[in-house]
């Protein structure tokens, strides 16, 4: 009887997502590649940027939120859409990824059409600073952290608006990707 293997070292679909994404950005820096680990243990990284040139390492955990279609309420305060993300405190205290990425799913009307596109973006948030965000703005609800960042893209802004309002904007979509290339490019 043979050994029976199962394949349980595929991305999942929010991290094939943010690959996507940050691929496009990176993709004119040729020495730059994104990885995953192979090691199935190994909880807190999900990808790992490396550049090829000065063999720097960057390692990246992934939270993906659902799409949430705004209550009209929200949508007469502010544009855009929001994601919603809880995880327990000691996945951010004790992480060990150097930046998290959160991906958002906002809904957007086309341009001139009554319909809709379900867009991505990312949130690109070194752990050190979002530790620091953390402590200023967070408060610990149960023993859960919890996020509701609202994304408005026509604007370029994003926010995170749970406990106490903060802005993330210089980490949404390419300016979030960029900061990370200029850290593995140091």
């Amino acid at each position: 009887m043979g050994i029976a293997y199962r394949n349980i070292w595929s991305l999942s679909v929010d991290e094939a997502v943010v690959v996507g994404i940050i691929r496009n950005v990176l993709c004119k820096h040729k020495r730059i590649e994104v990885f995953m680990p192979m090691n199935a243990q190994l909880k807190d990284i999900d990808l790992i940027v490396i550049n090829l040139k000065n063999k720097k390492v960057t390692t990246i955990q992934v939270k993906g939120s659902k799409a949430h279609q705004p209550k009209s309420n929200e949508v007469k305060k502010r544009k855009g859409g929001s994601g919603w993300f809880f995880f327990k405190k000691n996945t951010i205290t004790k992480a060990t990824a150097d930046y998290f990425i959160f991906l958002v799913y906002v809904f957007e009307e086309l341009s001139g059409k009554r319909r809709k596109s379900l867009e991505p973006h990312l949130i690109t948030i070194p752990t050190e600073g979002l530790k620091k965000l953390c402590r200023q703005h967070h408060k610990i609800h149960g023993k859960s952290l919890n996020f509701y960042f609202w994304i408005n893209p026509n604007e370029g802004k994003a926010e995170e608006w749970r406990d106490e309002p903060y802005s993330v904007s210089k980490y949404l979509d390419e300016r979030g990707i960029k900061s990370l290339l200029k850290y593995i490019n140091a």
